[in-house]
């Protein structure tokens, strides 16, 4: 990698973690501010939703125009409706409003994740490593953000944090407008973005897990708050949970960042699944257990060797014409997991803790395709082995 192309990824990082900032930022609080405006529990509980539901529908659109040579046009575009998001929640004086400012940010999210996500494929030759790297960035957005809104709204109220959020926007904006004019990208064509791309068995496996995955944490972060409210749990103690899981995960994205180069993804990613598998299990079977930050910290190096993993191995599996597509269908996955986990848990469990216990055996589902997936590549390669001997 040169050291021009070094300096325009460290820009790309740099901007993506100011825009993952802007999200991270408020989404703890955007349902507080809803209750605040008028709110009632459908509301408050459809704030999540909307937002996925857009994304969805947008998301493998950016990614073909992407591949079609829009990159740059599409993740400033990208930046520009989180502003207005922004600008809608700061102004809201209702709900409605409120929900404008939620379909714009949903739109925002759908142009500017997947051109953010396969930028870090251009600006090197090693583009495993930028993924990581790049991924690195969410991991960080997602410790650092909450603390940041949170004590922005406790001290100077919801319209200084949307704010906040603006400027953000602001500089991720300027540092990715500066280095994609200078970055090489895809010429305008109508050869890219091909569906018949991703259906490589890496991608499938790959979009089915974080599907899995999502729906997980989705069910985990939306319940065990409310199941720790209703067993009387100390808020301190959720909160300390969530910071200690968030920073775990950001502690073995960079150690896997580091040494992305070296290992075999689908083997990270499924080791990561079934960490985090066995922490969330640990700590919705053992709500007081003086071993919780124990099973939070071996929850959240799941998570953090898993997410990468999975997008490294899904990515990289598809023909490069095609993966502006690929990032936009990969990462609408997510946002399918956030749509159907939780309704699909409380339908089934009933109560919060039984919501947990649902999304425990769904989301194992996922873990048991990666293992399978390993078992018959070792397999296979054994096979090999003794042929050739």
């Amino acid at each position: 990698m040169t050291k021009e192309s070094s300096v325009y990824e460290i820009a790309l990082n740099l901007g993506a973690l100011f825009y993952f900032l802007s999200l991270h930022s408020i989404a703890p609080y955007i349902s507080r501010y809803a209750v605040s405006l008028g709110a009632g529990e459908y509301e408050v509980a459809m704030l999540g939703p909307t937002l996925s539901l857009i994304a969805i529908t947008l998301r493998p659109i950016s990614g073909s125009l992407i591949d079609r040579g829009l990159l740059r046009q599409l993740m400033i575009l990208g930046i520009g409706l989180a502003i207005a998001a922004q600008a809608f929640y700061s102004v809201s004086s209702n709900v409605t409003l409120l929900y404008v400012g939620r379909g714009l940010q949903g739109m925002g999210v759908a142009l500017f994740i997947p051109a953010s996500v396969y930028s870090a494929t251009l600006t090197s030759r090693n583009a495993a490593s930028s993924l990581a790297w790049r991924s690195t960035m969410i991991g960080f957005s997602m410790s650092l953000g909450p603390a940041i809104g949170g004590f922005i709204v406790s001290t100077y109220g919801y319209r200084s944090l949307f704010t906040t959020t603006i400027v953000y926007l602001l500089i991720s904006g300027l540092l990715n407008s500066l280095a994609l004019r200078k970055l090489k990208t895809p010429e305008k064509t109508r050869d890219g973005g091909q569906l018949k791309d991703l259906l490589s068995k890496d991608f499938l496996i790959s979009s089915f897990a974080i599907v899995a995955y999502s729906i997980l944490y989705n069910c985990f972060s939306l319940f065990l708050p409310a199941h720790h409210s209703a067993l009387g749990v100390d808020v301190a103690v959720t909160t300390i949970l969530f910071t200690t899981i968030s920073i775990s995960n950001f502690a073995s994205r960079i150690v896997l960042s580091i040494v992305m180069n070296r290992v075999k993804y689908s083997l990270t990613a499924a080791l990561g699944f079934g960490l985090a598998l066995l922490g969330i299990t640990f700590i919705i079977l053992s709500t007081t257990s003086p071993y919780l930050m124990i099973y939070a910290v071996i929850a959240g190096v799941g998570g953090g060797l898993l997410i990468p993993s999975l997008q490294v191995l899904a990515l990289l599996s598809i023909n490069a014409r095609s993966r502006g597509l690929g990032s936009g269908v990969y990462t609408a996955m997510f946002d399918i997991g956030n749509v159907i986990g939780p309704p699909l848990a409380i339908a089934l469990g009933g109560t919060y803790l039984g919501s947990l216990k649902i999304s425990l055996v769904v989301s194992s589902l996922g873990f048991a395709v990666l293992v399978a997936y390993n078992v018959s590549y070792i397999v296979s390669k054994n096979l090999i082995k003794r042929t050739l001997n």
